[in-house]
């Protein structure tokens, strides 16, 4: 997939995701607020290929990724909880994106995570505290 250093991706998990893609919205667009929605303005390329109903993007090839990232403005701003070695990474200088990688302290990520997950109704199991946190330290969830 062609990349171009016009685009911008912003990869978090529970860390402060919302919160950086509207402020990096609003640094490109000058300051300007806006009321529409943060995943129009941001896509998240996982919710491109997911079959998420509320989503309002939806893709079904690789030409079908790459024509959706090109009709987007310069300059372009997504949004992936992809691993960096998933991630375009541009085939030159030119073609080269800029990235924004946020952190959080890991015990306020385990408990924001813990929550988002209990409020998903499509969840067929909800951990309890103890056994989230354990999946949590071992890496596998």
């Amino acid at each position: 997939m062609k990349v171009s250093e016009s685009a911008l991706r912003i990869k978090v998990f529970i860390a402060g995701s919302t919160w950086t893609q509207e402020i990096v919205w609003q640094i490109i667009h000058d300051g300007k607020v806006c009321e529409g929605r943060l995943d129009e303005r941001v896509p998240f390329i996982e919710g491109m290929i997911l079959p998420f109903k509320s989503y309002p993007y939806a893709v079904t090839d690789v030409d079908s990724i790459e024509k959706m990232f090109s009709s987007f403005p310069v300059p372009r701003v997504f949004k992936t909880h992809l691993q960096y070695h998933m991630i375009p990474k541009g085939h030159d200088e030119a073609t080269k994106p800029r990235y924004i990688y946020v952190m959080r302290n890991p015990k306020d990520a385990f408990v924001s995570r813990y929550h988002h997950f209990r409020n998903m109704p499509y969840l067929k199991e909800i951990p309890t505290w103890d056994n989230a946190f354990g999946r949590f330290m071992t890496g596998k969830g």
